[in-house]
């Protein structure tokens, strides 16, 4: 992991919501977010979580990443549930679903690391370079 990294692992579960909101916005800070930029990260770890079943522990990492952007993962998430989560209605985009809330507010994201079932979502952030 790099020096420009931060990881947290909490229960999962709503009530743990505020905890992670509080570690997002700390690294944003230092990442140099705007609100808005924070907001659409924060947007896209909720909904995630909501969508896709977690273990009993989820594993959020952060990291800052050469080029200018915030690289998050977070899993282990159930493999079928993100699939799901992720399946594009292909109702011409009438529905409000993960996938379109991802495309939305962030630049990229993936599937990676199956395993077991188990599921790692990352999701990139592209930081704009801010004027001094």
């Amino acid at each position: 992991m790099s020096p420009e990294a931060v990881e947290l692992e909490t229960p999962s579960g709503l009530e743990w919501a505020p905890v992670i909101r509080l570690v997002v916005g700390g690294f944003a800070d230092r990442a140099h977010l705007r609100f808005d930029e924070l907001d659409d990260l924060q947007l896209a770890i909720e909904r995630l979580l909501a969508e896709a079943e977690a273990e009993d522990r989820v594993r959020l990492s952060f990291e800052l990443v050469d080029g200018g952007a915030v690289r998050l993962r977070v899993g282990p998430l159930n493999e079928q549930s993100v699939a799901a989560a992720l399946r594009d209605s292909g109702r011409g985009g009438e529905e409000l679903n993960l996938r379109r809330v991802l495309d939305t507010v962030v630049d990229s994201f993936d599937v990676e690391g199956v395993r077991d079932g188990k599921v790692v979502v990352r999701l990139d952030k592209l930081v704009p370079a801010r004027e001094a």
